[in-house]
């Protein structure tokens, strides 16, 4: 606050008695110099009053001065402050991102050491698993070489429980040529047998060595020849179920050979052995009107009339003239008459 202290004071007045004569020269001086003292003491009240005001003026600035200095200390502690708590927030972020980044990085270091870690167990594993794998393909390889006769086919066997994926391509390709070439080499002897046997109505031996051979995967042709030995043999040795399935590939897969309607009139037979008489009566129709002038002509009759009194409840025996055990000569020496 301005506080004025001004005060305004006139010059005073004087009583001067009242002359009686004119003012000489030496009361005019003293007039003189009263009116100068009045003038300069009121000089001086209004230099003091003056004065007064300015050492307000001089005060009230210095408060203010103070309160500026005080607010600006404030001011500048407030400053310093909030710079030590934006500097210290920054250096918590700052070291919170390298700490968070550090432990990023080490995850990630960790995670790519399992990963290599898990690749160089599994590159071992497969490296084991393969150095395992080239024993046993070497082993089979030997069984399939070095054994004799049929003693080879343990090395097929094995070949199958093998696990190939293991080996190389160059490998498996060895060893599956070799196979395929014993599989020729034995299937064909087991052909011969088969065919030998069948020749001399050894039906035992036939079930026996052309069964191997139908499991060997043989050629088409081969396979339709053995379906048809093995189908007669097994109907020979009254085990039609398996006749069945033999015979009708046979009927199905060949129709141009010469020993197809035997092989109709041995299919009807187990069919009807088997309660399939439907199908044995449908598989004689289709065979008379194939072969019109076939020479079992009367068996089909025969089977055909058997069929179906079968299938109507009546008598299911077998006709006569139904062929028997042996088969004729003519027919046993190449069934797919080609």
């Amino acid at each position: 606050m301005r506080e004025s202290a001004e005060v305004i004071s006139g010059p005073r007045k004087m009583s001067m008695p009242p002359s009686e004569s004119p003012k000489t020269d030496l009361e005019k001086e003293l007039s003189e110099l009263r009116r100068e003292v009045i003038e300069s003491r009121n000089l001086v009240i209004k230099t003091d009053n003056l004065l007064k005001n300015l050492h307000a003026e001089v005060k009230a600035v210095g408060k203010r001065h103070e309160d500026f200095q005080k607010r600006q200390w404030i001011s500048s502690a407030v400053a310093y402050a909030l710079f030590v708590i934006l500097a210290v927030g920054g250096a918590v972020l700052v070291s919170g991102a390298r700490s968070s980044s550090s432990t990023n990085e080490r995850e990630r270091l960790e995670k790519q050491v399992a990963d290599l870690s898990t690749q160089l167990e599994k590159q071992r594993g497969d490296a084991t698993a393969h150095l395992t794998a080239q024993r046993a393909a070497g082993e089979v390889y030997k069984m399939m070489t070095t054994l004799p006769g049929d003693e080879r086919l343990k090395g097929i066997d094995a070949l199958v429980k093998l696990d190939t994926q293991r080996l190389s391509s160059l490998e498996r390709q060895a060893l599956n040529d070799r196979a395929a070439n014993l599989r020729r080499e034995t299937g064909d002897a087991a052909f011969e047998r088969g065919k030998q046997a069948f020749r001399r109505n050894e039906m035992n031996a036939v079930v026996s060595d052309l069964s191997r051979f139908l499991a060997m995967n043989p050629g088409e042709a081969d396979a339709l020849d053995a379906s048809f030995f093995l189908g007669t043999a097994y109907n020979q040795l009254r085990q039609h179920d398996k006749a069945v399935p033999l015979l009708a590939r046979f009927v199905d897969g060949d129709k141009k050979s010469k020993t197809r309607d035997y092989a109709m009139l041995l299919l009807a037979q187990s069919y009807q052995e088997t309660g399939a008489y439907d199908k044995a009566a449908d598989t004689v129709r289709d065979a008379l009107a194939t072969y019109p002038a076939t020479q079992y002509l009367s068996q089909f009759r025969g089977r055909l009339s058997s069929a179906k009194r079968a299938a109507s409840g009546g008598d299911a025996a077998a006709p006569a003239g139904v062929p028997g055990a042996a088969v004729p000569a003519a027919q046993t020496a190449a069934p797919a008459g080609q």
